[in-house]
């Protein structure tokens, strides 16, 4: 079902026997003979806002510190959200300031508004979807361009909205139809911020709650009549702002627009180029068993939370990789530099997938290493069950998490003595990184594999020092060179590269440096 007949079908719905024909149709249309109707009961049910048992809710953490609410629907409400969804796309066409939620649109679009300004004005809605009532989607649902019968309207905001803690019926962050829904509300609010952008010679674009406005000229004052009317119109919006993340940023400095840095062009930062060719670096020179090493416990403190399963080093670089070109563009030579590491790097490195009822060991660390290493302290392991092949799951804490881990018959015996505190046993433990048709596992055992055992010296890398430099100064990283222990052939001299860093600043260090990589 095209876009245009989607439409013409929403205009003809009148009852909420019109609304569930048109999401069943929907889905057949989306999963073939594999759909399942959605009967009536169902949405009686998940129509009702007030069910407690619609939503799950969990925090995760945030980049800047504390904790976002997300409220995921259950399964049974998240198959007509998705549909409706649908139905909300074949309606809705993003203004041109929209870059959040809106097909065709990124991050990129909307840092691209705001390349080469003088002045660039970073704000955020604050909370921003449970600000947005259930009264307003059922409003905004009735009015032009959708004009919805005032059931059909009803019963969608239901669907839609969830009870917040303070007893409010309110947008849920997690739902499918959240954003799109956000963006129907704020189009008055674009509206009026796009005609004051104008009416101030500014530029102007929102990313969902990010607000950016940027000009070449000074108008940011907080007593001044631009700032005035900015306030004016969030407030008469129902909405308000987060002092906390505005902030206005000159081009003497780093530029950021949703991530990305717009002082001369779009651009990633330094220091994500940097861990992309860290991590091939390492690759390289020391193998993909180091590699991984370095990725993984960064990557489990930062992705742990929503990411579920282990990593795969290739997948995570792969990404970083496509974003990297979607930035800076496919023709960019930093991206096409990488990119052809990496493909080599990856052309030699293809794990064989096991058979369905084999596994394959990747990587293999001591267990008193990989603790050491992962800062697991003190060593917590709980025992869950036995499973049918005579081994045991469990699962053991890692940088405050807990991660799954299965453990063979003969270990237990030694962790037990471990944690109690007797660690002389530990040695005779291996924990490994493996592979079945099934995905990644970590796996405690006993026998040791030669083959991929990895038991790191504590090096620290080029980029490594790099980053102390900046975090604590030039003599703490030239004293972390001075301790470090380099393996034969590495021979570059880092005491000159944070020297040039010093003298004649970061982009000739970078230089020098890269004439190293390639030269290697």
């Amino acid at each position: 079902m095209d876009k245009l007949e989607t439409r013409k079908r929403i205009s003809l719905l009148q009852t909420k026997a019109d609304l569930l024909r048109l999401l069943n149709d929907l889905k057949v249309d989306d999963l073939q003979e594999n759909a399942y109707p959605i009967p009536m009961k169902v949405i009686n049910f998940y129509c009702n806002p007030a069910h407690e048992k619609r939503y799950r809710s969990f925090s995760i953490p945030k980049k800047t510190g504390g904790q976002r609410i997300i409220s995921a629907p259950c399964r049974g409400l998240m198959s007509i959200l998705t549909y409706l969804n649908v139905m909300f796309e074949a309606m809705y066409e993003p203004a041109p300031c929209v870059c959040g939620f809106a097909i065709g649109k990124s991050v990129v679009d909307n840092a691209n508004n705001h390349v080469g300004k003088n002045y660039v004005f970073n704000l955020d809605l604050k909370d921003f979807f449970p600000s947005i009532h259930q009264a307003r989607v059922w409003a905004r649902l009735q009015t032009a361009p959708y004009n919805m019968k005032k059931d059909v309207a009803n019963v969608i905001a239901g669907l839609c909205c969830m009870k917040s803690d303070d007893g409010r019926f309110v947008l849920p962050q997690g739902a499918p139809t959240s954003p799109i829904l956000t963006n129907m509300i704020c189009e008055r609010l674009d509206r009026r911020l796009t005609g004051l952008a104008r009416r101030f010679g500014l530029n102007y674009s929102r990313y969902a709650d990010d607000i950016t406005f940027s000009s070449m000229h000074f108008v940011y004052s907080a007593d001044g009549d631009f700032m005035k009317e900015l306030n004016r119109i969030v407030s008469e919006e129902h909405f308000s702002l987060n002092a906390q993340k505005t902030r206005l940023q000159k081009n003497n400095v780093r530029q950021e627009v949703t991530g990305i840095t717009v002082n001369e062009k779009a651009n990633v930062t330094r220091q994500y180029v940097r861990e992309i060719r860290q991590l091939l670096y390492i690759w390289k020179k020391y193998g993909y068993n180091d590699a991984y090493s370095k990725f993984y416990p960064k990557y489990k403190a930062e992705k742990g939370h929503v990411k579920k399963g282990e990593p795969v080093l290739e997948n995570v670089l792969s990404g970083k990789l496509l974003y990297l070109k979607m930035v800076k563009g496919e023709e960019d030579s930093t991206y096409l530099k990488l990119r052809k590491q990496f493909d080599k790097l990856s052309g030699n490195t293809i794990i064989p997938k096991p058979a369905s009822d084999e596994f394959k060991y990747i990587l293999t660390y001591d267990l008193s290493n990989f603790i050491a290493e992962n800062s697991i302290n003190p060593f917590k392991l709980q025992i869950l069950r036995a499973i049918a092949s005579g081994n045991y799951e469990g699962r053991m804490e890692l940088n405050g998490k807990f991660m799954p881990v299965f453990l063979s018959k003969g270990v237990l015996k030694q962790l037990k003595s471990v944690e109690q505190g007797d660690r002389s046993d530990m040695w005779e433990c291996y924990i490994s990184l493996c592979e079945s048709t099934k995905g990644r596992f970590w796996l405690i055992h006993r026998g040791k594999h030669d083959e991929a055992t990895h038991n790191p010296a504590p090096q620290k890398t080029i980029s490594q020092i790099i980053d102390v430099w900046a975090k604590k100064g030039l003599e703490k990283a030239k004293e972390v060179f001075e301790n470090v222990h380099y393996p034969m052939g590495d021979s570059i001299d880092i005491k000159a590269i944070l020297d040039i860093w010093e003298e004649k600043g970061a982009d000739a260090a970078e230089q020098l440096y890269e004439q190293y990589v390639n030269r290697n």
